[in-house]
């Protein structure tokens, strides 16, 4: 296994110092040399030893020609150490050797779009078609990000250049047909759609791509003619049935418009944008009201949105939200840590993670889960407390003071975070039995609040329990539930002081 390592390594060794044209293969001494100082460092770093690779490089930099493969290897290693300075800096020098080494310009769009340079990233991707025109790749990451910047024109550029250079695709049509619908052009969307209907006569997909793209923009009366088409594709449509028997019925009841939107969610060719459009107002509704019924409707519906859409974070994001909503935090959880595996990038995940942990009591995951959070997004104060909770839960005051001393000074006077950081204090010291102490934190925290810190007027009942006040404990717990504290926790709380 060894020697194959080895292999491995030789081989990737030659394919990256070879990464300029071949004008000679014979090789003079010191180019064996720095070969072989090269095939070390690719050791070093296959045995965890990166430090010490990056000491050998920097030391051949220095002492070589210029070399973009050790300037891009060095780059890579860098960055693996979060150091993001000499991440740049080596990336620079590689790519002003070789600009057009496809590898090292994949580096750059991965590194510009992590670092939130998108502007940059879009550039690259621009480079990298120009250098390979063949490649879809580019011009589907490319259209992706200019969706992502609301530069919806330029989405459809993009397409235009793709389909001129790749050819036509079906695709690409459905693709324009989104970017249509998101700029508010309904009817070139269905048109852009009925060119496949056209294209494929038999195929009903498309019919119930249209039904479902009029359905998001509220024009459900609009889809009848598409639906008796479809069933004279296929008259054992149950879709299609369904739909027509709702539109006879005009404006059917709140399930039986979620009903309809079955085939919609179900229908992998439809965009997910459209889908997760179209369930929105639904999970904002069920998030203000509790509606168990809704929520059990759109935890079905979340089910096909997954299965359609298995990996794209989106889905099991919104599927996340709806579970946490509907308190069902254990499956809320593992949804939030399927779209992370899929894209760490949106800290609102993280967030929406870290709330449904802590209500688990998962001290450890809670703990883990807040430190890699700060690891991705160390201007977030929200992670701070998080984890500094996790260590009061631990008994680690110090650890734990450090981490909410962070959070205060990244939120800069923000009252929600402030609060919470003067809670998890008064927390400390109630666990201390400084009564006293902690009421005068926890009364701040109340203050800062607007007096709607569920979590601080729940500690308050806790003092005053431990105080010997149980009608006043009682009074906050109650206060607490109103403002949306844990109920069962509260609850129980309250029913053991009754029954004492």
């Amino acid at each position: 296994m060894r020697y194959k390592v080895l292999l491995f390594i030789l081989f990737t060794v030659h394919s990256v110092i070879s990464i300029a044209q071949i004008e000679d293969v014979r090789k003079t001494e010191s180019d064996i040399k720095v070969e072989d100082r090269f095939v070390a460092a690719k050791l070093l770093v296959a045995s965890g030893k990166k430090n010490e690779a990056i000491r050998l490089l920097d030391t051949l930099r220095r002492e070589s020609e210029p070399s973009a493969a050790i300037f891009f290897e060095l780059a890579k290693l860098h960055y693996e150490n979060k150091d993001l300075n000499q991440t740049e800096s080596n990336l620079r020098s590689a790519l002003k050797l070789e600009p057009d080494n496809v590898w090292i310009r994949r580096f750059e769009y991965n590194f510009s779009k992590d670092m939130g340079r998108m502007e940059e990233a879009g550039k690259t991707l621009l480079y990298l078609s120009k250098l390979q025109p063949k490649n879809p790749e580019y011009y589907d990451q490319l259209v992706a990000l200019q969706i992502q910047q609301k530069q919806l024109d330029s989405a459809l550029l993009t397409l235009t250049e793709k389909e001129k250079n790749i050819g036509y695709s079906s695709h690409n049509v459905l693709k324009r047909a989104e970017i249509l619908d998101n700029a508010g052009k309904l009817t070139e969307a269905i048109d852009a759609i009925n060119t496949l209907v056209a294209k494929y006569p038999g195929e009903k997909k498309y019919l119930h791509l249209i039904t479902g793209m009029l359905h998001s923009n509220d024009k459900i009366a609009e889809t009848e003619p598409y639906l008796k088409k479809i069933l004279e594709l296929d008259p054992n449509d149950n879709d299609a049935k369904l739909g027509l028997i709702l539109l006879s019925k005009n404006k059917g009841t709140r399930e039986d418009y979620l009903v309809t939107l079955f085939p919609l969610i179900s229908n992998p060719d439809a965009p997910i944008d459209m889908k997760i459009k179209e369930l929105m107002p639904h999970v904002i509704k069920h998030a203000s009201t509790g509606d168990t019924l809704l929520g059990q409707q759109l935890i079905d519906l979340c089910d096909k949105l997954v299965i359609a859409h298995p990996n794209d974070a989106k889905s099991h994001a919104v599927y996340g939200d709806v579970l946490k909503n509907n308190g069902e935090m254990t499956a809320a959880v593992r949804q939030y840590e399927k779209t992370l595996s899929l894209n760490n990038k949106n800290f609102l995940v993280w967030e929406q993670l870290m709330y449904c942990i802590e209500e688990l009591g998962n001290v450890d995951l809670l703990l883990k889960t807040a430190r890699e959070a700060i690891d991705y997004f160390p201007n977030q104060a929200i992670s701070y407390y998080f984890a500094g909770k996790a260590y009061i839960s631990k008994k680690e005051e110090k650890s734990a003071l450090s981490m909410l001393e962070e959070a205060s000074m990244i939120a800069a006077g923000n009252p929600n975070i402030e609060s919470r950081v003067l809670t998890s204090k008064a927390e400390i010291l109630f666990h201390k039995k400084e009564y006293k102490k902690a009421m005068s934190l926890v009364d701040e925290a109340w203050t800062v609040s607007n007096q709607k810190n569920a979590s601080a007027c729940e500690l308050k009942g806790d003092i005053f329990k431990a105080s010997g006040d149980a009608k006043n404990a009682v009074i906050h717990w109650q206060k607490a539930i109103e403002l949306g504290g844990q109920v069962n926790r509260l609850e129980q709380k309250i029913a053991e002081e009754k029954n004492n």
